[in-house]
């Protein structure tokens, strides 16, 4: 899943294993790469996810010790966060692990594709103005906001959704603060 950071890379990601648990017999497992600027940090999160204790300190050992635990699975999600910061590590990690683990299933979210044979993108496209501004309503109701249902409410929503550039995280945080900045009702 590809797309620009607040799109909802994260929020898909793990909606979609939570949903597909039930499918794959070796569970879905949400890795978080943010803290990742290297091979090495991408494979100690994937095992300390996967609670798969790795031996050595050789870094193909490693992909391979962890490839192995994968494929031992059987058919397994993994949902891989936040890879833009080492998709240039792709080939030698995800890559590896799925020659070794067929039954591999890899959801990855990222701002910019991995570049592996097979590899199909999905781009996440910001919010259209309706869908902002309904989820601008959702969130500030949410959060105790009493909105006016009138034409002027909704064009100043309209008018910070497209500020925000339709961008779901940036449109549920000012839905948050709208209605912390607002006067008591």
């Amino acid at each position: 899943v590809k797309g620009t950071g607040g799109a909802g890379k994260t929020r898909l990601g793990r909606s979609y294993a939570r949903r597909a648990v039930p499918d794959v017999d070796g569970g879905a497992w949400f890795v978080d790469l943010m803290e990742a600027r290297a091979p090495m940090g991408l494979v100690q999160a994937t095992s300390m996810a996967l609670e798969v204790p790795l031996r050595g300190e050789d870094l193909d050992g490693l992909v391979m010790q962890l490839g192995s635990a994968i494929a031992g699975r059987g058919a397994v999600l993994l949902v891989l966060d936040n890879f833009e910061q080492v998709v240039e590590h792709a080939p030698l990690t995800v890559g590896r692990w799925l020659e070794m683990a067929p039954e591999a299933s890899f959801l990855v979210t990222s701002r910019e594709p991995l570049r592996l044979e097979g590899e199909q993108v999905f781009p996440l496209e910001p919010l259209p103005e309706a869908d902002g501004v309904a989820l601008f309503g959702l969130r500030a109701r949410a959060a105790g906001a009493n909105l006016q249902e009138d034409e002027q409410t909704r064009a100043a929503i309209a008018r910070i959704v497209e500020e925000l550039d339709g961008l779901p995280l940036a449109i549920e945080l000012a839905a948050a603060r709208a209605v912390l900045l607002s006067p008591s009702q």
